[in-house]
């Protein structure tokens, strides 16, 4: 059962195409990352646009939550070398999207 949680936050290219951006994301760069074995499974998300509070600086707007088999840091350092070990099979970024926006970290069980 996964543990852990990798998840990814984006924006799209100003003036691309929003549809082909989502098609990409969703159905090529996601589940390419279940494929090459660094998650069981994905969702993604995109944010309502509404803050949470004042002076609450808002995210990127799309989400991308990997479920991941992982506790441990070391469990995270074996996807990582799994993802290395699996480059081959990528399948390529679109230019839809915006390298810059992205932010992405590995949670992990609070014991």
């Amino acid at each position: 059962m996964p543990k852990g949680l990798l998840i990814v936050l984006s924006e799209k290219v100003e003036g691309a195409d929003e549809d082909e951006f989502n098609r990409w994301y969703s159905e090529v760069h996601a589940p390419e990352m279940v494929e090459r074995g660094a998650a069981v499974s994905f969702r993604r998300l995109q944010g309502s646009g509404i803050p949470l509070t004042a002076g609450v600086p808002e995210l990127p707007t799309y989400a991308a939550v990997y479920e991941i088999e992982a506790e441990t840091v070391e469990d995270v350092e074996k996807i990582q070398q799994q993802l290395a070990d699996t480059k081959h099979l990528r399948r390529g970024m679109s230019d839809t999207l915006d390298l810059s926006s992205v932010r992405a970290a590995f949670y992990l069980p609070v014991s």
